[in-house]
Protein backbone atom coordinates (compact mmCIF):
# COMPACT_ATOMS: atom_id res chain seq x y z
CA UNK A 1 0.00 0.00 0.00
CA UNK A 2 0.75 3.47 -0.64
CA UNK A 3 1.09 6.01 2.20
CA UNK A 4 -2.57 7.81 3.12
CA UNK A 5 -3.26 11.29 3.20
CA UNK A 6 -4.95 11.06 6.63
CA UNK A 7 -7.62 13.09 5.02
CA UNK A 8 -10.04 12.15 8.12
CA UNK A 9 -9.74 12.78 11.76
CA UNK A 10 -7.11 10.25 13.23
CA UNK A 11 -7.97 7.86 16.10
CA UNK A 12 -4.83 7.10 17.70
CA UNK A 13 -6.05 3.81 19.01
CA UNK A 14 -7.15 1.20 16.31
CA UNK A 15 -11.70 1.61 15.66
CA UNK A 16 -11.99 -1.55 17.82
CA UNK A 17 -10.13 -4.44 20.09
CA UNK A 18 -11.33 -7.91 20.41
CA UNK A 19 -12.13 -9.60 23.96
CA UNK A 20 -9.18 -11.78 23.57
CA UNK A 21 -6.78 -8.59 23.69
CA UNK A 22 -5.79 -8.85 19.74
CA UNK A 23 -1.97 -7.14 20.15
CA UNK A 24 -1.82 -5.41 16.84
CA UNK A 25 -5.48 -3.94 17.44
CA UNK A 26 -4.19 -2.32 20.74
CA UNK A 27 -1.59 -0.58 19.18
CA UNK A 28 -1.51 3.09 18.03
CA UNK A 29 -2.17 3.88 14.58
CA UNK A 30 1.05 4.92 13.01
CA UNK A 31 1.23 8.48 11.36
CA UNK A 32 2.54 8.47 7.95
CA UNK A 33 2.80 10.77 4.78
CA UNK A 34 2.36 10.32 1.27
CA UNK A 35 4.25 8.72 -1.05
CA UNK A 36 6.92 10.36 -3.36
CA UNK A 37 7.86 8.81 -6.83
CA UNK A 38 11.25 7.66 -8.63
CA UNK A 39 10.88 8.63 -12.34
CA UNK A 40 10.25 5.54 -13.24
CA UNK A 41 7.04 5.82 -11.26
CA UNK A 42 7.89 3.57 -8.67
CA UNK A 43 7.08 4.32 -5.12
CA UNK A 44 9.74 5.69 -2.94
CA UNK A 45 9.66 4.11 0.68
CA UNK A 46 10.50 5.76 3.71
CA UNK A 47 12.12 3.23 5.41
CA UNK A 48 11.81 2.92 8.83
CA UNK A 49 15.44 3.11 10.26
CA UNK A 50 19.33 3.98 8.41
CA UNK A 51 20.27 0.39 9.88
CA UNK A 52 17.46 -1.65 8.14
CA UNK A 53 15.10 -1.44 4.78
CA UNK A 54 11.71 -1.92 5.91
CA UNK A 55 8.70 0.01 6.46
CA UNK A 56 6.01 -0.52 8.54
CA UNK A 57 2.54 1.26 9.09
CA UNK A 58 -1.12 0.72 10.95
CA UNK A 59 -3.92 2.44 9.31
CA UNK A 60 -7.45 2.70 8.46
CA UNK A 61 -8.66 2.23 4.63
CA UNK A 62 -10.63 5.70 5.76
CA UNK A 63 -7.39 7.54 5.94
CA UNK A 64 -7.06 7.32 1.94
CA UNK A 65 -9.07 9.38 -0.42
CA UNK A 66 -11.98 7.75 -1.07
CA UNK A 67 -10.95 4.93 0.68
CA UNK A 68 -8.68 3.48 -1.68
CA UNK A 69 -4.72 3.48 -2.44
CA UNK A 70 -3.10 4.81 -5.02
CA UNK A 71 -2.24 2.03 -7.63
CA UNK A 72 1.30 1.13 -7.83
CA UNK A 73 4.83 -0.54 -7.64
CA UNK A 74 7.98 -0.57 -5.69
CA UNK A 75 10.83 -3.06 -5.36
CA UNK A 76 9.80 -4.21 -1.74
CA UNK A 77 7.96 -7.15 -0.67
CA UNK A 78 5.08 -6.22 0.75
CA UNK A 79 2.81 -7.61 3.47
CA UNK A 80 -0.53 -6.75 4.32
CA UNK A 81 -2.50 -7.77 7.09
CA UNK A 82 -5.95 -7.17 8.07
CA UNK A 83 -7.07 -6.26 11.84
CA UNK A 84 -10.76 -5.46 11.24
CA UNK A 85 -12.92 -5.41 8.75
CA UNK A 86 -12.29 -6.53 5.31
CA UNK A 87 -11.00 -4.89 1.96
CA UNK A 88 -10.54 -5.81 -1.66
CA UNK A 89 -7.03 -5.87 -3.42
CA UNK A 90 -5.69 -5.61 -7.18
CA UNK A 91 -2.94 -7.07 -7.73
CA UNK A 92 -1.65 -7.13 -11.36
CA UNK A 93 -5.48 -6.98 -13.02
CA UNK A 94 -6.75 -9.62 -9.83
CA UNK A 95 -9.07 -8.80 -7.36
CA UNK A 96 -8.95 -10.85 -4.00
CA UNK A 97 -11.11 -10.01 -1.07
CA UNK A 98 -9.24 -9.97 2.37
CA UNK A 99 -10.89 -10.82 5.23
CA UNK A 100 -10.54 -10.40 9.28
CA UNK A 101 -7.40 -12.60 9.83
CA UNK A 102 -5.99 -12.79 6.44
CA UNK A 103 -2.98 -11.41 5.26
CA UNK A 104 -1.45 -10.80 1.67
CA UNK A 105 1.97 -11.20 0.10
CA UNK A 106 2.92 -9.15 -2.65
CA UNK A 107 6.00 -10.24 -4.72
CA UNK A 108 8.26 -7.18 -5.76
CA UNK A 109 7.40 -5.02 -8.92
CA UNK A 110 3.61 -6.09 -8.52
CA UNK A 111 1.41 -3.07 -9.72
CA UNK A 112 -1.48 -2.90 -6.97
CA UNK A 113 -3.57 -1.26 -4.33
CA UNK A 114 -5.74 -1.61 -1.98
CA UNK A 115 -9.56 -0.12 -1.64
CA UNK A 116 -12.88 -0.65 0.08
CA UNK A 117 -15.45 -3.27 0.02
CA UNK A 118 -19.14 -1.63 0.05
CA UNK A 119 -17.89 1.60 1.45
CA UNK A 120 -16.54 -0.16 4.90
CA UNK A 121 -14.04 0.82 6.60
CA UNK A 122 -10.91 -1.37 7.36
CA UNK A 123 -7.78 -1.65 9.92
CA UNK A 124 -4.76 -2.93 8.55
CA UNK A 125 -0.91 -3.02 9.42
CA UNK A 126 1.78 -2.97 5.62
CA UNK A 127 5.12 -4.00 5.89
CA UNK A 128 7.36 -3.91 3.42
CA UNK A 129 10.78 -4.97 3.11
CA UNK A 130 13.56 -4.41 0.18
CA UNK A 131 14.90 -7.97 -0.68
CA UNK A 132 17.99 -6.95 -2.29
CA UNK A 133 19.05 -4.49 1.28
CA UNK A 134 18.24 -7.77 3.15
CA UNK A 135 20.10 -10.30 1.17
CA UNK A 136 23.66 -10.04 3.10
CA UNK A 137 24.51 -13.29 2.20
CA UNK A 138 25.41 -13.88 -1.52
CA UNK A 139 24.53 -17.35 -1.41
CA UNK A 140 21.09 -16.84 0.51
CA UNK A 141 19.86 -14.42 -2.30
CA UNK A 142 21.14 -16.74 -4.82
CA UNK A 143 19.37 -19.76 -3.73
CA UNK A 144 16.24 -18.33 -2.14
CA UNK A 145 15.67 -14.43 -2.25
CA UNK A 146 16.33 -13.86 -6.19
CA UNK A 147 14.39 -16.66 -7.68
CA UNK A 148 11.27 -16.02 -5.33
CA UNK A 149 11.74 -12.07 -6.98
CA UNK A 150 12.07 -13.53 -10.08
CA UNK A 151 9.02 -15.77 -9.78
CA UNK A 152 6.52 -14.44 -12.41
CA UNK A 153 3.85 -17.11 -11.41
CA UNK A 154 3.76 -15.94 -7.64
CA UNK A 155 2.47 -12.21 -7.98
CA UNK A 156 0.71 -12.51 -4.95
CA UNK A 157 -0.12 -15.12 -2.23
CA UNK A 158 -3.28 -15.10 0.69
CA UNK A 159 -2.15 -16.10 3.91
CA UNK A 160 -4.80 -17.05 6.53
CA UNK A 161 -4.26 -19.10 9.60
CA UNK A 162 -4.95 -22.69 7.82
CA UNK A 163 -1.79 -23.81 8.08
CA UNK A 164 1.46 -23.76 9.99
CA UNK A 165 3.28 -21.40 8.06
CA UNK A 166 0.55 -18.93 7.37
CA UNK A 167 -0.11 -18.67 11.18
CA UNK A 168 3.87 -17.71 11.81
CA UNK A 169 3.38 -15.24 8.91
CA UNK A 170 0.84 -13.78 11.07
CA UNK A 171 2.67 -13.97 14.30
CA UNK A 172 5.60 -12.42 12.33
CA UNK A 173 3.57 -9.54 11.09
CA UNK A 174 2.44 -8.75 14.49
CA UNK A 175 5.93 -8.98 15.88
CA UNK A 176 7.15 -6.21 13.30
CA UNK A 177 4.61 -4.42 14.03
CA UNK A 178 5.60 -4.14 17.42
CA UNK A 179 8.48 -3.53 17.23
CA UNK A 180 7.83 -0.33 14.81
CA UNK A 181 5.60 0.79 17.76
CA UNK A 182 7.92 0.13 20.39
CA UNK A 183 11.29 0.48 19.21
CA UNK A 184 14.56 0.00 20.73
CA UNK A 185 17.88 -0.63 20.00
CA UNK A 186 17.28 -4.46 19.02
CA UNK A 187 14.68 -3.23 16.68
CA UNK A 188 16.79 -4.07 13.11
CA UNK A 189 17.51 -7.58 14.63
CA UNK A 190 14.29 -8.23 14.54
CA UNK A 191 13.39 -7.12 11.48
CA UNK A 192 15.87 -9.01 10.28
CA UNK A 193 15.22 -12.31 11.24
CA UNK A 194 11.22 -11.57 10.73
CA UNK A 195 12.46 -11.25 6.72
CA UNK A 196 13.91 -14.10 6.57
CA UNK A 197 11.21 -15.84 8.65
CA UNK A 198 9.03 -14.59 5.89
CA UNK A 199 11.02 -15.58 3.13
CA UNK A 200 11.08 -18.63 4.33
CA UNK A 201 6.82 -19.44 5.24
CA UNK A 202 6.05 -17.95 1.84
CA UNK A 203 8.21 -20.22 -0.01
CA UNK A 204 6.78 -23.02 1.66
CA UNK A 205 3.02 -21.82 0.72
CA UNK A 206 4.08 -21.49 -2.72
CA UNK A 207 5.32 -24.71 -3.16
CA UNK A 208 1.04 -25.59 -2.81
CA UNK A 209 0.01 -22.32 -4.32
CA UNK A 210 -1.98 -22.46 -7.70
CA UNK A 211 0.33 -20.62 -9.83
CA UNK A 212 -0.72 -17.38 -12.25
CA UNK A 213 -0.98 -18.70 -15.93
CA UNK A 214 -0.70 -15.25 -17.28
CA UNK A 215 -1.02 -11.91 -17.17
CA UNK A 216 -4.58 -10.12 -17.77
CA UNK A 217 -4.89 -8.37 -21.28
CA UNK A 218 -3.19 -4.64 -21.48
CA UNK A 219 -1.88 -5.15 -17.90
CA UNK A 220 1.56 -4.35 -19.37
CA UNK A 221 -0.15 -0.90 -21.29
CA UNK A 222 -1.82 -0.23 -17.98
CA UNK A 223 1.52 -0.49 -16.30
CA UNK A 224 3.27 1.68 -18.89
CA UNK A 225 0.33 4.62 -18.76
CA UNK A 226 0.26 4.60 -15.09
CA UNK A 227 3.78 5.03 -14.73
CA UNK A 228 3.53 7.81 -17.52
CA UNK A 229 1.63 9.54 -15.47
CA UNK A 230 3.25 9.08 -12.46
CA UNK A 231 6.33 10.73 -14.38
CA UNK A 232 4.71 13.73 -15.84
CA UNK A 233 2.06 14.38 -13.40
CA UNK A 234 3.66 18.03 -12.99
CA UNK A 235 2.97 18.88 -16.62
CA UNK A 236 -0.24 19.22 -18.49
CA UNK A 237 -1.17 15.31 -19.97
CA UNK A 238 -3.95 14.45 -22.22
CA UNK A 239 -5.63 11.40 -22.96
CA UNK A 240 -3.69 10.98 -26.40
CA UNK A 241 -0.38 11.33 -24.35
CA UNK A 242 -1.65 8.52 -21.64
CA UNK A 243 -2.91 6.28 -24.18
CA UNK A 244 -0.13 6.43 -26.36
CA UNK A 245 2.45 5.37 -23.68
CA UNK A 246 0.64 2.45 -23.25
CA UNK A 247 0.16 2.18 -27.42
CA UNK A 248 -3.13 2.00 -27.50
CA UNK A 249 -5.85 4.16 -28.64
CA UNK A 250 -7.92 6.36 -26.69
CA UNK A 251 -11.08 4.50 -26.23
CA UNK A 252 -9.21 1.42 -25.25
CA UNK A 253 -7.09 3.28 -22.90
CA UNK A 254 -9.99 4.76 -21.33
CA UNK A 255 -11.81 1.15 -21.38
CA UNK A 256 -8.68 -0.28 -19.26
CA UNK A 257 -8.35 2.07 -16.54
CA UNK A 258 -12.17 1.90 -15.75
CA UNK A 259 -12.14 -1.73 -16.16
CA UNK A 260 -8.60 -2.06 -13.46
CA UNK A 261 -8.93 1.07 -11.49
CA UNK A 262 -12.42 2.04 -11.62
CA UNK A 263 -11.42 5.62 -13.12
CA UNK A 264 -11.07 7.55 -16.01
CA UNK A 265 -7.22 8.60 -17.54
CA UNK A 266 -8.52 11.96 -16.71
CA UNK A 267 -9.40 10.94 -12.83
CA UNK A 268 -6.56 8.94 -12.37
CA UNK A 269 -4.05 11.97 -13.52
CA UNK A 270 -6.17 13.93 -10.80
CA UNK A 271 -6.00 11.63 -8.47
CA UNK A 272 -2.21 11.36 -8.44
CA UNK A 273 -2.12 15.09 -8.71
CA UNK A 274 -4.13 15.89 -5.01
CA UNK A 275 -2.02 13.36 -3.69
CA UNK A 276 1.18 15.16 -4.43
CA UNK A 277 -0.08 17.94 -3.05
CA UNK A 278 -1.03 16.62 -0.20
CA UNK A 279 2.35 15.78 0.43
CA UNK A 280 3.90 18.91 -0.53
CA UNK A 281 1.20 20.24 2.06
CA UNK A 282 2.07 18.79 4.88
CA UNK A 283 6.20 18.54 4.09
CA UNK A 284 6.69 22.16 3.26
CA UNK A 285 5.76 25.72 4.25
CA UNK A 286 4.96 26.38 0.59
CA UNK A 287 1.98 28.86 -0.66
CA UNK A 288 -1.02 27.30 -2.16
CA UNK A 289 -0.48 28.70 -5.65
CA UNK A 290 2.89 27.31 -5.83
CA UNK A 291 2.21 23.80 -5.09
CA UNK A 292 -1.11 24.13 -7.36
CA UNK A 293 2.07 25.15 -9.86
CA UNK A 294 4.32 22.34 -9.27
CA UNK A 295 1.77 19.50 -9.56
CA UNK A 296 0.01 20.09 -12.77
CA UNK A 297 -3.17 22.49 -11.84
CA UNK A 298 -4.02 25.41 -14.01
CA UNK A 299 -4.38 27.90 -11.50
CA UNK A 300 -4.64 27.58 -7.57
CA UNK A 301 -8.48 28.39 -7.46
CA UNK A 302 -9.04 25.25 -9.59
CA UNK A 303 -7.15 23.46 -7.73
CA UNK A 304 -8.64 24.04 -4.64
CA UNK A 305 -11.55 23.02 -6.11
CA UNK A 306 -10.32 19.81 -7.30
CA UNK A 307 -8.94 19.09 -3.80
CA UNK A 308 -11.96 20.50 -1.69
CA UNK A 309 -13.59 18.11 -3.69
CA UNK A 310 -11.51 14.90 -3.35
CA UNK A 311 -10.26 15.77 0.22
CA UNK A 312 -13.77 17.13 1.73
CA UNK A 313 -11.42 20.33 3.00
CA UNK A 314 -9.61 23.17 1.44
CA UNK A 315 -5.76 22.88 1.23
CA UNK A 316 -5.21 25.12 3.93
CA UNK A 317 -7.78 23.63 5.92
CA UNK A 318 -6.06 20.25 5.28
CA UNK A 319 -2.54 21.55 6.15
CA UNK A 320 -4.09 23.20 9.46
CA UNK A 321 -5.34 19.65 9.74
CA UNK A 322 -2.24 18.39 9.77
CA UNK A 323 -0.25 20.61 12.05
CA UNK A 324 -2.59 19.94 14.38
CA UNK A 325 -2.61 16.38 14.30
CA UNK A 326 1.55 16.19 14.32
CA UNK A 327 1.67 18.48 17.60
CA UNK A 328 -1.24 15.62 19.02
CA UNK A 329 1.15 12.34 17.71
CA UNK A 330 4.23 14.35 20.07
CA UNK A 331 1.74 15.70 22.97
CA UNK A 332 0.85 11.86 22.89
CA UNK A 333 4.39 10.80 22.62
CA UNK A 334 3.52 9.03 19.14
CA UNK A 335 7.29 9.35 17.32
CA UNK A 336 8.12 10.02 13.65
CA UNK A 337 11.88 9.93 14.46
CA UNK A 338 12.08 6.56 11.93
CA UNK A 339 10.70 8.94 9.38
CA UNK A 340 13.64 11.97 9.16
Amino acid sequence: MDHPTDSSPRNKESATQTDGGDVAAALPLIPVEPADRLPTGAEVVRYDGPMFFSFTEHSLLSQYPHMRAECHWHVDFEFLHVIRGSMRFFVNGDVVRLDEGQAIFVNSRQLHYGFDLDGRDCEFACTLLNPLRFGVLPQLTQRYIAPLMENRRLPYLVVDGGREEGRRILATLDQLLRSRVYADELSPLTVTSGFYALVRDVLALSQTARPTDGAHPHLAALSAMVEFVHVHYDQPITLAQIAEAGSLGRTACTTVFRRYLDLTPIEFVTDVRVRATARLLTTTALPVNVIASRTGFASASFFTRTFRTVMGVTPSQYRRQSLDNQASDASEGVTESFHA
